[in-house]
């Protein structure tokens, strides 16, 4: 057996223990221990970044899952800090979900993965000069680079053992995800009005507060009660730290 073919099957019957065989020469204690060895380390990377995922599918189905994930799925990255971005791009994309798998479960995926990629993020490191009491209706506000708007289907903030809703409610949860000042990531519900402003502001950082609010009004046929609403918004968002101020 040439090298490389050696390797392509040393590799395949780690991935896939009971369906590629093991390469000739190979001891099974040796070859037990590389299978073990690299499926733990794979999960325990999963496990800190999905504990509620785990928690909701009990120990039988969370191993059937990640072993589905290191069987068929092909990583773009080396970095381990990364796997739980592969995972994630596993259930959004080439994850065919058994029935017995709750319907939520890449929506749960992505919530709780917000978590480590704002807790990780360096976009931060270069921010725009800003006014941090300046006014927000007449300014320009400054988003906390590190933050995110979701919108789910289902309400995953409040998914857990004890409550896994069976079908997707009427009406969206939207979050606010973002960290803060004292590099804590924190999550806030917010209503359709809040995630369109700050959408509106992500999207078009030249415009002013007052601007992006009119815009919005003017768009659902909102009135003055719009401007209210929008500028105590702003206000909230930014005691939150979800604004850092206005551009100078």
């Amino acid at each position: 057996m040439e090298f490389q073919d050696y390797q392509r099957a040393f590799t395949g019957h780690i991935r896939d223990p009971k369906g590629a065989p093991r390469p000739k020469g190979v001891p099974a204690r040796r070859m037990r221990v590389y299978n073990e060895l690299l499926f733990n380390n794979i999960e325990g990377f999963l496990l800190a970044c999905f504990p509620v995922c785990r928690a909701i599918l009990g120990q039988r189905k969370w191993t059937r899952l990640v072993r589905a994930f290191f069987r068929e799925h092909r990583c773009h990255t080396p970095y381990f800090r990364q796997i739980p971005d592969e995972f994630l791009k596993y259930l959004q994309d080439g994850w065919r979900r058994p029935d017995d798998v709750p319907e939520f479960l890449p929506e749960l995926a992505h919530y709780e993965w917000v978590e480590l990629e704002l807790s990780t993020s360096a976009r931060d490191e270069r921010l725009p000069a800003h006014a941090p009491d300046g006014d927000l209706l007449a300014g320009r506000p400054v988003l906390n680079p590190v933050l995110r708007v979701l919108a789910y289907r289902y309400p995953v903030h409040k998914i857990g053992p004890r409550h896994k809703p069976k079908a997707a409610p009427e009406l969206p949860t939207f979050l606010l995800a973002y960290r803060s000042a004292e590099f804590e990531v924190r999550f806030v519900q917010i209503d359709a009005l809040a995630a369109l402003l700050l959408q509106t502001l992500e999207e078009n950082p030249a415009l002013t507060g007052r601007a992006a609010i009119e815009s919005l009004a003017s768009e659902r046929q909102g009135g003055d009660a719009w401007l209210v609403a929008g500028a105590a918004l702003l206000g909230n968002l930014r005691a939150a730290g979800a604004i850092l101020g206005c551009r100078a």
